[in-house]
């Protein structure tokens, strides 16, 4: 359906206004309204029929199409202007700004769809008034971005804007102006708000005085952790604390976390400490810790393993194998570290007065020096010469078993046998082994 008005009523002639008298031969002009532009006019409602941009009138003033057809004159939905003038071109009459037809509304063919514009900022931005129910994407790959709200008492109630991080590092600042606040539920964010990881968003509404948060968004998956990052464990605000940092309060707290408890998280926003209770079954991983904690509902449970529950266990280095560190754990490579455990050892059966090896840790090799005389060789050497070398002989030649004057070095050791008479013998098996510390 086409929107259309007839310029003339039907019956309608071009007269002049000051006279009454008709205008044979008299032109009507059309122009778009305000304007010189000619405007084209229609024989028809549908305004199908062009009649260009003037209609003649024939010798009793009617409207024609060529000069002697009498018609109708339409026009469409926008405002226009029409200029009368005499057969010899003179001006009889202007009318401007006239009315074009109504635009007719059809609810069966038409929806409502309510503008929400998306923006993206990589700057700081003062939202303005006009901003209402935009949705603002914060780029803050390369920086962090504040948004600025305006203020809750000018906006008025219901006012309400979107604001995404949509970066890949640093944090999105939200921030009010005239010491107004932003608030969801019983936390109160004061007059800064953080968004600390990608695509997660809020709505932001004024009450007419400070500003409530109506729909928080979590990180994206793929962004997120699946436990909250705390930056440390402390009693008291660090003193170099960064927008959205969060904290664990480990103990009584003090200084500007006085009036929290033990136990709470705090987040630090730029302006003031936002608080959050926590409740069971929250988990949080403490970065400068490298540890995970638990609240059972009283207090924060680490994933460290103990006597009295499983959980995580830490590998022992070297140095806190030998050192036997409290809760520190060797696996089956490093436990050889240990004090209480022997650093080699070699059984050595004789046979018609020669050694071999029938089986050893940490030995590379023997070397028979004659007679009741025999070196082993260790692999792993030790860190010096204070450790603590042990051998037994098996047999009536293996009565007395000693190591050698000067016979033991960091790497190996001479082993001396004699009988019971004194004098150097064989035995029929030898076992040596040592305890001290790994080089």
């Amino acid at each position: 359906m086409t929107d259309s008005v007839a310029v003339f009523s039907p019956g309608d002639r071009l007269t002049d206004n000051s006279t009454g008298a008709v205008l044979p031969g008299g032109v009507a002009y059309f122009y778009d309204a305000g304007t010189t532009n000619p405007r084209t006019v229609y024989a028809d409602g549908d305004l199908s029929v062009t009649l260009g941009t003037s209609v003649t009138a024939d010798a009793l003033g009617y409207p024609t199409s060529d000069g002697t057809t009498r018609t109708l004159v339409y026009t469409g939905t926008s405002d226009y202007k029409i200029v009368i003038k005499d057969a010899n071109g003179v001006t009889v009459v202007t009318h401007d700004d006239v009315k074009g037809a109504p635009t007719t509304y059809n609810p069966g063919s038409q929806s409502v769809v309510a503008e929400t514009p998306v923006v993206t900022k990589s700057l700081n931005y003062t939202v303005l008034s006009t901003d209402q129910s935009t949705v603002f994407v914060g780029n803050c790959s390369s920086g962090d971005v504040a948004f600025t709200l305006p203020s809750a008492v000018d906006v008025g109630d219901g006012w309400f804007v979107d604001i995404q991080h949509a970066g890949s590092a640093n944090q999105i600042l939200i921030e009010t102006v005239s010491s107004q606040t932003i608030s969801s539920g019983a936390t109160d964010y004061s007059t800064v708000m953080v968004l600390a990881r990608s695509g997660e968003s809020v709505r932001v509404v004024s009450d007419g005085g400070n500003w409530r948060v109506t729909s928080h968004s979590p990180p994206h998956i793929k962004n997120a952790q699946g436990i909250i990052a705390v930056t440390d464990r402390l009693t008291a605000p660090p003193g170099s604390e960064v927008n959205g940092d969060i904290y664990l309060i480990s103990g009584s707290p003090s200084g500007g976390w006085s009036s929290f408890s033990a136990g709470d998280l705090v987040q630090y926003t730029s302006s003031a400490w936002v608080r959050f209770t926590p409740l069971e079954g929250w988990r949080v991983w403490v970065s400068d810790e490298d540890l995970g904690y638990t609240y059972d509902g009283s207090s924060w449970l680490s994933d460290s393993a103990s006597d009295t529950k499983a959980g995580i266990v830490e590998k022992a280095t070297q140095a806190e194998v030998e050192a036997e560190t409290a809760d520190k754990y060797p696996d089956a490579e490093s436990v050889k570290y240990s004090p209480g455990v022997a650093k080699f050892w070699v059984c050595i059966n004789y046979s018609a007065g020669t050694p071999s090896v029938a089986a050893s840790y940490n030995v590379t090799g023997i070397v028979d020096n004659g007679t009741g005389d025999l070196t082993v060789t260790i692999a792993t050497d030790f860190s010096s010469t204070a450790w603590v070398p042990f051998a037994l002989g098996q047999g009536s030649n293996g009565r007395f078993v000693s190591v050698a004057p000067a016979g033991r070095t960091e790497g190996t050791v001479r082993i001396i046998v004699e009988n019971a008479g004194g004098s150097s013998g064989d035995p029929d098996s030898l076992f040596v082994g040592g305890f001290g510390d790994h080089a």
